[in-house]
């Protein structure tokens, strides 16, 4: 599982277009209800006017290299210090309710880590504090920035509790390359805590980390792999590793230990996804893929499938299994391994709580109905503000809609809405007077960057 936690979300291109034919016809129905409402209080009938959708909590200037993050009515920013030597940051919380500053710190961060990390209560952000040395992970509470612990580990939080995993590559000693020692030619890999190596790894050892306390809980010295299984639907994290006789064992992430052994039909495990009720699993057994589905506790064969041919590609997409090859699209039933229908060419396809929709290299193309692959609606370039992390692709929940944006750089203006899955169509709520972009939302709020440099934090209201 791969965690991408950037924060830049796109660059829109210009458009001096208004905003689709089915927003258009919207405004019409806007103006008019605003039109009836002027005669209303004309007439006697006065009635409070509606709170706006988004009211403006927090503007301040952000640098082009600077990142932010949002959790829990939380805004933190991350700023690069002027004149500093070494790749220093001044790390600074908000409190979102009234945008008043909770407090600032100065930390020399690693300089390929990631930006400041929400997990279960903490903010997390990674130092170097030498050249050379190993990466440092620092616990901070996020309300006062009080440190809470700090470990020489890189690990990767688990969404749905206080375990954070932490994966390194093990080496052979002798390939080390000492200091001093000249190497010529050749790839050199590079271990997490610095050192370099004229050979690949050998395999890896899984921690899990208390990211209450900073404590190891648990030590896997020597494997040949792992892959994560994310909680979904009321089910647990699940670790899966390979055992020595080629088999796959389900462990606990609370204590590393073993639960039970899969039936597992052979083959190198690729990647392990939930879709509903059903676990599918997919494996490199030779020249081919093989698909294998679970039920949701791993403890039961479905069905499995083998897929010949090295350009074999099989991903969730919504509530179906999305195979991807020779240039066409076929989703398969996840409970059956069925063909449901098929459709020419690759596709980056996001669902929104039961519907498809095809994103264009990042604006949002067309609804496709999912029980048939048939588009649905065109939803004409809008833009989505992701959650802090998102990829830009998997799933996201219907509820709350998600927020959408469709920014104007000759206007200087974003037409700001959601994506309503009742249409499904873009419900637009208002104009906003700025050219937006690397928008995401979290809670009831949502953080952009502006044209004139600045970070702009509306917090919304949910519509009815």
């Amino acid at each position: 599982m791969v965690i991408d936690l950037g924060t830049e979300r796109y660059e829109p291109p210009v458009d001096t277009a208004g905003p689709p034919r089915a927003v258009v016809v919207r405004q019409w129905r806007i103006a008019a209800v605003a039109l009836a409402g002027i005669l209303v209080l004309n007439t006697g009938g006065a009635a409070p006017a509606p709170a706006p959708p988004l009211r403006q909590v927090y503007a301040a200037p952000i640098g082009p290299v600077d990142t932010f993050t949002m959790a829990g009515g939380l805004l933190v920013t991350a700023s690069v210090l002027a004149g500093a030597d070494r790749p220093g940051r001044r790390i600074t919380c908000y409190d979102l309710t009234d945008g008043h500053r909770l407090w600032s710190g100065d930390f020399i961060v690693d300089r390929d880590g990631d930006g400041p990390i929400f997990s279960d209560g903490v903010l997390l952000i990674s130092e170097r504090l030498a050249d050379g040395a190993p990466t440092r992970t620092t616990a901070l509470d996020p309300r006062t920035g009080r440190r809470r612990w700090s470990a020489p580990y890189r690990p990767l939080p688990l969404p749905d509790g206080p375990i954070a995993l932490v994966f390194d590559n093990v080496f052979r000693p002798e390939a080390r390359i000492r200091p001093g020692r000249r190497t010529v030619g050749g790839k050199v890999y590079v271990a997490s805590d610095g050192h370099a190596y004229t050979e690949p790894p050998t395999g890896m050892t899984v921690r899990g980390l208390d990211l209450d306390t900073g404590r190891l809980r648990w030590d896997l010295p020597r494997l040949a792999g792992a892959r994560v299984l994310e909680a979904a639907g009321g089910h647990p994290t699940i670790l899966l590793t390979p055992s020595e006789d080629g088999g796959v064992e389900a462990r606990d992430v609370l204590s590393g230990a073993v639960t039970h052994r899969l039936d597992w039909t052979g083959g190198e495990l690729v990647q392990a996804q939930r879709i509903g009720d059903i676990v599918v699993a997919t494996a490199h057994s030779g020249a081919d893929l093989v698909v294998t589905a679970y039920s949701a506790d791993l403890r039961r064969r479905r069905w499995s499938r083998s897929l010949p041919g090295p350009d074999q590609s099989v991903e969730r997409c919504g509530p179906l299994l999305c195979q991807w090859a020779a240039f066409r699209t076929s989703a398969l039933d996840p409970a059956t391994g069925e063909a449901r229908w098929e459709r020419p060419g690759p596709r980056n396809l996001l669902s929104i709580g039961l519907w498809l929709v095809e994103l264009d290299n990042g604006p949002l193309r067309r609804v496709l109905d999912a029980r048939t692959g048939r588009p649905v609606t065109d939803l004409g370039g809008w833009w989505l503000a992701g959650e802090p992390g998102w990829s830009g692709a998997g799933t996201l929940p219907a509820d709350p809609p998600p927020l959408v944006l469709q920014p104007n750089l000759v206007k200087q203006h974003t037409w700001f809405g959601v994506f309503d899955p009742a249409g499904p169509s873009v419900r637009l709520l208002e104009v906003l007077p700025h050219s937006l972009h690397g928008c995401v939302a979290a809670d009831r709020f949502m953080a952009c960057r502006s044209g004139d440099g600045q970070l702009r934090v509306w917090r919304h209201e949910p519509f009815a």
